[in-house]
């Protein structure tokens, strides 16, 4: 249900309305909750059209597809029905196309395959891309028919995930220049809830993506602000009229958006867990190793201990298949040995010391956020399918579990929100699925990228939740790999904060005793009722600040939507048609 807040603002900005103008049909037949934040987004998109592109970038869980959803239907609207959407894997389509289902009245054609394909050309129109429709597509089917694709002279572009195509700059990433070849001068929306994944030049490879006169050259921009922190004000300044972001926390006076409570779990391996990783770091130290005779000490350190840190079962499969390798290399029998070693030690470990306290956080945390109000639900990321199917033996007999890793089968994502427990994921299912149904968010592997340790959490931590979310990590102190990980994590959150403000914190909350955390947390956390408590009272206590917002992001949508009135060229399927009659257009599309 609508808050009376978003009651409130709909009626006012439809009513202000003359006939013609009275709806984007894509709008006023949805029952989405339109923020204001989210009108102000779509605006920064529209108001310039004559810049090639902006980034939205608002945190993770925000509502960004639905600001593209806005600027796609107001384009299309204006008769600018070339439109293609473009999604780095089918996880993502899925979600869209789910979403523009359930709220949009935009019509769209899905291509991501032959027999697609070929459902949507015919002798007259040879080109699938070619539609009087948005075309959803993979940024693979796009590049691998890049002549088609190209061909089409596209009014809009959107690329979901758009950190993917940071590198396009570079001379060897052939997909992202695809893509910027395929958008050609089309005006292009990118959409990434972090665009500093890794370093600076993330954004500007963003930048350029959009266009490359906006920036200075790689060598001047990479001496001005790489590793700069005293510039990063100038260059927020530059990318300003580009980038649009919203934080959560400048949101919080007017949508509901729960806390976040971390927890890092700082456990002590057992003593052959030990053991393990010393023999493995007395490998990494030999000067030559014929299993990796070109691999950099540094890389083998994080790769290999690494690996150990997310389980046994992880690096006991790598182990098997380094002396598989080896018995195809001649004279290795000293390496050999050492790695058989290695196995007979890992062999031994019977289970883990951090799989041990997952059993206790998931026990004590289930107890917590059940008196909470939350359902009892927990999503568990790994990096490692080898410690995934671990975990899965390990759970399934005790909580109803479910194990995804990809591809397009999504019955196991449904069957968790109804009805499970436990979703043990890599971290394809941290892209794309809205789990708001789950409050418990676990960190099993820790990771390098700030942004997927981001998007992981913000699967439950978004617009949607109503608890607190509990956000567990976990960590080996002792263990390189680790240590190295999670100074990585804060460096780049650090580079993000400088350019585009605070955002909140993936991991915190140190402890090596849960049991303590968790009453700690006891105190902290809210129920479902308080949640809403709260939040009922902010909206109070800023009723007239939100009024005002809603005076200005009124003025704001009601100059775009002043374009869709009769005298600017519309589609012709959409002209004079009612409301029931798109409706019913839109179910037959």
């Amino acid at each position: 249900m609508q808050t009376p807040f978003h009651v409130y603002y709909t009626a006012r900005m439809l009513e202000c309305l003359s006939d013609e103008d009275r709806f984007i049909p894509v709008f006023a037949s949805s029952n989405i909750e339109i923020y204001p934040f989210q009108i102000a987004a779509a605006s920064f998109a529209l108001r310039c059209p004559y810049q090639k592109g902006v980034v939205l970038c608002d945190e993770a869980g925000m509502g960004k597809s639905h600001e593209a959803m806005l600027i796609m239907a107001q384009k299309w609207l204006d008769g600018k029905i070339r439109i293609l959407l473009a999604v780095p894997n089918a996880d993502l389509l899925f979600q869209w196309v789910e979403m523009i289902d359930r709220y949009y009245t935009v019509p769209y054609v899905v291509l991501t395959n032959r027999d697609q394909w070929n459902e949507n050309s015919s002798d007259e129109n040879l080109n699938a891309f070619e539609q009087n429709a948005i075309v959803i597509t993979t940024y693979d089917f796009a590049t691998d028919n890049k002549a088609a694709s190209a061909a089409v002279k596209w009014d809009l572009t959107v690329f979901e995930e758009a950190n993917a195509l940071s590198p396009v700059y570079q001379e060897g990433n052939k997909q992202a220049k695809a893509l910027k070849h395929i958008a050609g001068d089309s005006f292009k929306l990118l959409l990434t809830g972090t665009p500093i994944e890794k370093n600076i030049m993330d954004l500007y490879g963003l930048i350029w993506f959009i266009d490359e006169t906006i920036l200075p050259g790689e060598k001047e921009f990479l001496a001005r602000y790489l590793r700069k922190p005293e510039n990063y004000p100038e260059l927020a300044e530059r990318v300003s009229k580009y980038c649009f972001r919203t934080l959560r926390s400048q949101a919080k006076g007017y949508a509901k958006v729960p806390q976040r409570i971390l927890i890092t779990c700082e456990y002590t391996p057992t003593p052959k867990e030990r053991e393990l990783y010393d023999l493995l770091v007395a490998y990494i130290n030999i000067p030559n190793k014929l299993a990796f005779p070109e691999m950099d000490q540094y890389d083998l350190a994080l790769r290999l201990l690494g690996l150990q840190s997310s389980s046994t079962a992880a690096i006991l499969h790598t182990i098997k298949g380094i002396i598989k390798r080896l018995e195809a290399v001649p004279d290795t029998h000293d390496e050999f040995a050492e790695w058989q070693q290695i196995q007979a030690v890992a062999e031994s470990i019977r289970q883990d010391a951090k799989a041990k306290k997952l059993f206790a956080a998931l026990q004590s945390g289930f107890a917590l956020i059940k008196k909470c109000g939350a359902n009892k639900k927990a999503v568990i990321f790994t990096e490692s399918v080898e410690t995934q199917k671990m975990l899965y033996e390990l759970l399934s007999g005790k909580y109803k579990a479910f194990q995804y890793n990809g591809g397009t089968d999504y019955s196991v994502i449904r069957q968790f929100k109804t009805d499970g427990e436990v979703l043990i994921s890599t971290d394809n299912g941290a892209k794309g699925f809205n789990l708001e149904e789950a409050a418990f968010v676990i960190h099993y592997d820790l990771l390098y990228n700030t942004l997927k340790m981001e998007q992981r959490i913000d699967r439950c931590h978004r617009l949607g939740q109503g608890n607190d979310v509990i956000s567990l990590a976990f960590i080996d102190k002792n263990n390189f790999s680790d240590v190295r990980k999670l100074e990585l994590v804060n460096k780049r959150m650090l580079v993000t904060d400088g350019v585009f403000g605070v955002s909140d914190e993936v991991v915190g909350g140190f402890t090596d005793d849960l049991d303590s955390a968790f009453e700690v947390i006891a105190q902290r956390i809210r129920t479902k009722a308080q949640v809403e408590s709260d939040y009922q009272r902010t909206l109070a206590a800023r009723e007239d600040e939100n009024k005002q917002l809603i005076a200005d992001c009124q003025v704001k949508c009601n100059t775009e939507l002043k374009k869709t009135s009769k005298g600017v060229l519309q589609p012709r399927h959409l002209r004079g048609r009612k409301l029931s009659e798109l409706m019913k257009l839109c179910t037959a599309s």
